[in-house]
C-alpha cells in the first residue's frame, strides 16, 4: 500500500526564481513535478524564504515576489493545485493532483507590521516560520549566539512577538518553530491557542545541533497536538556528520567527504520522535532544495517510497505510516481552518 505524502517544507522557490521549469525533470534540484508524482506527494509546502541579511525595507517585497512565483507555478499545470486549507488539500489529493501550499520562512518578511502579516494570510499563506538564522527584534533564533534583548515580554518573544503569535491564531496562520530558540519555542507553546508545528527539524538526542528539538520540546509538541516534520539534512540527522562539520571549520563539503550518512537515519529520527512525542506528532519536512547534503540514496521527492518501505520493515503499521505521511498534517490543518 502506497501512502500519499505531505511534505511540510521545501525551498524550491529558489529554482523557480532562477527560471527553472519545475514541471519537467530538472537536473540539480530535489523537487520537480516528475519527482513529486513518482514519490506520491499529494501536498508540498513551498516556503517563500527571506534571508536574514535581506536589506532593510525589502523583505516584504521579496517575500511577495517569491509567493508570486509559487502561485504561478501552481497555476501552470493541471496536475497541480494551489491549496489553502485541509479541505482543498484533501480535494486535490482525491483528484490525483499535487497540492501546493504557501508558507513564509522568516518573520523578517512582515517588517514588524501586523498589517503585512495579515496581507500574507489574505493571499493564502498558511504557515510562517517565525525566525531564521538571526534574532529578530521580536523573536530569538536557535542559530544566533548573540544576546536577545526583547525590551519586555518573555525571553524568546518580545511583546510584539506575542502579538504576532496572537494575530496568527486569529488569522488561522500556523506558527512554525523550526529555527526558533528554545526560549521562543516555549513562549509559543504557552501562548498559542492552537497547535504549532516545527516543519523541518530533527531530534537533538540523536544529533546535537541547536536547530534540533530536545526530548522535552518534542513531548510538548505532542502534548499540544502539534507536529514535528523530520528534516533530511545530513547535518541535522547524523551526529558523526555534525562532529566532522565542526572539526573541519564548518565545511559541509569536508564533512560529506569524510562521513557516510545512511538514509536509515531518517527512520531513526522518526522512531525517536514517535517514542517521545507519539505517532500523532510526527510528520515529514524534507527541506529539499534547502539542504546542501542529504543521506545516501536521497535524491529528491521520488525518495518517499523507499522511506515507506523502511518504516514498514521496522514493523510500522499502515495506520502509523499513514499518520506520519499525511494524516497528522491534515488533522492539524483542519484545526486551524
Amino acid at each position: 500500500m502506497a501512502h500519499t505524502v505531505i511534505d511540510l517544507h521545501c525551498d524550491s522557490v529558489a529554482a523557480l526564481m532562477a527560471g527553472k521549469d519545475l514541471r519537467a525533470s530538472v537536473q540539480g534540484v530535489h523537487v520537480d513535478l516528475p519527482r513529486l508524482k513518482k514519490g506520491g506527494v499529494g501536498l508540498q509546502v513551498f516556503a517563500a524564504y527571506v534571508p536574514s541579511d535581506t536589506a532593510d525595507g525589502t523583505a516584504y517585497r521579496l517575500a511577495n515576489e517569491r509567493l508570486d512565483a509559487i502561485q504561478t507555478f501552481a497555476a501552470s499545470d493541471e496536475r497541480l493545485a494551489l491549496v489553502k486549507n485541509a479541505a482543498e488539500a484533501g480535494a486535490a489529493i482525491a483528484a490525483g493532483k499535487t497540492g501546493i501550499m504557501q508558507a513564509v520562512e522568516n518573520g523578517l518578511a512582515i517588517e514588524d507590521s501586523l498589517e503585512k502579516l495579515e496581507s500574507f494570510r489574505l493571499r493564502g499563506v498558511r504557515i510562517m516560520t517565525l525566525v531564521h538564522f538571526r534574532h529578530l527584534p521580536w523573536a530569538a533564533s536557535s542559530n544566533d549566539t548573540g544576546p536577545f534583548t526583547p525590551g519586555g515580554g518573555s525571553r524568546g518573544l518580545s511583546r510584539f512577538g506575542e502579538q504576532v503569535v496572537d494575530a496568527m491564531n486569529d488569522l488561522g496562520m500556523i506558527p512554525d518553530l523550526s529555527h526558533a530558540s528554545e526560549s521562543a519555542f516555549w513562549d509559543v507553546i504557552r501562548r498559542s491557542k492552537k497547535p504549532p508545528l516545527a516543519s523541518h527539524s530533527c531530534a537533538y538526542r540523536l544529533c546535537a545541533v541547536p536547530r534540533n528539538l530536545k526530548d522535552e520540546q518534542l513531548k510538548a509538541l505532542g502534548d499540544s497536538g502539534g507536529l514535528a516534520g523530520v528534516n533530511f539534512f545530513s547535518l541535522f540527522l547524523s551526529d558523526a556528520f555534525r562532529r566532522s562539520y565542526e572539526e573541519n571549520g564548518g565545511s559541509i563539503t569536508a564533512a560529506a567527504a569524510s562521513v557516510s550518512v545512511p538514509m536509515t537515519l531518517i527512520a531513526d529520527h522518526i522512531d525517536h520522535m514517535v517514542t517521545i512525542a507519539g505517532e500523532d506528532c510526527v510528520a515529514l519536512g524534507s527541506d529539499f532544495d534547502g539542504i546542501p547534503a542529504a543521506p545516501e540514496g536521497v535524491g529528491g521527492s521520488d525518495f518517499y517510497p523507499v522511506l515507506e518501505a523502511e518504516l514498514r520493515n521496522r514493523g510500522y503499521t499502515e495506520t502509523r505510516i499513514g499518520k506520519i505521511f499525511n494524516g497528522n498534517v491534515l488533522r492539524v490543518l483542519g484545526q486551524w481552518d
